[in-house]
């Protein structure tokens, strides 16, 4: 049975859907339908599976983890709601402070526990500068800070085990030679005074290690949490094969100029601000590149002191296993802890070097 004309064509109400007025139902529904869009990619990234830490984890597996991390994510999101048009590249400002309202809550990070490259080149210069030893300078664009971060953190962690290993072999030969001379002493061939000496020794030492080997974990924490992922703390690391540069770095005002035109950190910095605070920028890149090619300098020069260091116990180790094994008077264990110690010594230089540049190449907009 057919409608009535009257039914088909009934009056709409203001706010039925179809209606070409904005009634309070279609406005209703509009922000309904709004609010999901943007509830949506929050609750997303929030609920699904994280990826998983690799183990063993590489450099390059680690870096992956920078886009996703929150510090970006979460700048990305709310730099959209400001309707700021700056990326999750956006940067802080010299003094800390966010170029954007949507950037200010930014939770501090933690130092790290061994690798600080401007203390380690500017080695007669004053105490550690925490600002300094970091690579993740407020300069930079959030995933090239990001980046660094994990970079410096994996390269802690390194550091870290290669520290313990040489506080372990160093309380390994520190312990021999107490117990040597306890027994000795008993003989009546050794004063208490000199054993009493080497306990002391042996005990300064055994805190060493102990300081180290829980700096293992602390530094694995901080690796992991840098990847954004806190409760998967990486057991084992793949040392990279850090090559070493095939070209010297440009010169520092093509740095500068670079920095300004590609950096999207920087960018984000100078959008909108006056004359003088852009020139206040423009002085803060020219002071950290020229620090970063000086440090980079001083580096080439501390990699060769270590390499000496290094070939020269290994020398001594070599000297050491022949006297060994003729039976000789021989501290076998002395130099096998110094070998060690070369050994991270030369690590940590190279470490460094790699880092500065990786900074350098951030500084100028580029991947790191």
């Amino acid at each position: 049975m057919r409608r009535s004309s009257n039914a088909h064509h009934s009056p709409r109400r203001p706010g039925d859907l179809g209606d070409g007025l904005p009634g309070p139902v279609t406005l209703a529904l509009a922000t309904v339908l709004w609010l999901m869009l943007l509830w949506i990619p929050a609750t997303t990234n929030a609920d699904e599976a994280p990826a998983e830490v690799p183990d063993p984890l590489s450099l390059e597996q680690a870096l992956g983890f920078a886009e996703t991390h929150p510090r970006v994510t979460a700048a990305a999101r709310n730099a959209v709601a400001d309707g700021n048009s700056t990326d999750h590249n956006g940067a802080a400002d010299a003094t800390g402070t966010r170029s954007s309202p949507a950037m200010r809550f930014d939770l501090p990070r933690a130092q790290p526990l061994y690798l600080g490259c401007h203390s380690l080149a500017f080695s007669g210069a004053r105490g550690n500068d925490a600002e300094r030893d970091v690579s993740w300078s407020g300069l930079l664009g959030r995933v090239a800070a990001q980046r660094l971060e994990i970079m410096q953190r994996f390269f802690d962690v390194l550091l870290a085990d290669l520290s313990f290993a040489r506080d372990n072999e160093a309380m390994a030969v520190a312990f021999i030679q107490f117990d040597r001379a306890e027994a000795r002493q008993e003989l009546g061939q050794f004063s208490p005074l000199r054993t009493a000496e080497l306990q002391a020794d042996y005990q300064r030492i055994r805190r060493q290690r102990a300081a180290s080997e829980a700096a293992q974990r602390v530094t694995r924490a901080l690796l992991a949490t840098a990847l954004g992922h806190p409760t998967s703390l990486p057991r084992q690391l793949i040392t990279p094969t850090l090559e070493p540069a095939q070209a010297e770095p440009p010169e520092l005002d093509a740095i500068v100029a670079t920095a300004l035109e590609n950096n999207p950190g920087l960018r984000a910095l100078m959008q909108g601000r006056g004359g003088a605070e852009q020139a206040l920028v423009r002085m803060a890149v020219r002071e950290r590149a020229l620090e970063l090619l000086t440090r980079l300098e001083l580096l080439d020069i501390i990699a060769e002191q270590t390499r000496s260091e290094s070939d020269w116990r290994d020398l001594k180790l070599d000297e050491s296993r022949t006297l060994y094994e003729l039976e000789a008077q021989a501290d076998l264990g002395f130099s096998m802890s110094q070998q060690t110690k070369a050994r991270r010594d030369e690590r940590e230089v190279a470490f460094c070097r790699a880092l500065t540049r990786a900074e350098l190449q951030a500084l100028q907009g580029l991947i790191p």
